[in-house]
């Protein structure tokens, strides 16, 4: 019965590990542009929209800002484009996917961080997000 049991938790956790690793992300996700759009740092239900004056910022902060997503661990790029960049960052053991989308508009700065799957981020996008603007010099 014990080993039963065991079969049936190995078989739930396998599929529920495929399903957050394989599962779409939501296209409109990963090019929308969401507000607010004025400055300061909003924190939202999964997330956090940062904007940042441009004058306020190190020269070329886009491409640095792109450069440091880059190489924060468990992240990928998604596409190739900079208005936006998006790149996608998963949870260390369950790889639970969290959209980031960076973009310029007019004088600004955007990033939009948010989770796909559940309710609550635990702060995690707006830990990742000031961490890239300390990298960036902003301060955060």
């Amino acid at each position: 019965m014990l080993a039963k049991i065991l079969i049936i938790l190995v078989v739930l956790f396998v599929l529920a590990q495929a399903y957050i690793r394989l599962a779409p992300l939501p296209a409109d996700r990963l090019s929308d542009k969401p507000g607010p759009m004025q400055p300061g740092t909003h924190k939202l239900a999964g997330g956090v929209k940062v904007v940042r004056p441009l004058a306020e910022l190190p020269p070329d902060a886009l491409g640095r800002l792109i450069t440091i997503a880059e190489a924060t661990p468990r992240t990928r790029r998604i596409g190739t484009g900079a208005d936006p960049a998006v790149f996608v960052t998963r949870t260390r053991f369950w790889g639970f996917p969290d959209i980031n989308v960076i973009w310029t508009e007019g004088d600004t700065l955007h990033i939009h961080a948010h989770l796909v799957i559940g309710g609550s981020d635990l702060g995690v996008n707006a830990a990742r997000v000031t961490g890239w603007l300390e990298q960036l010099g902003d301060g955060a």
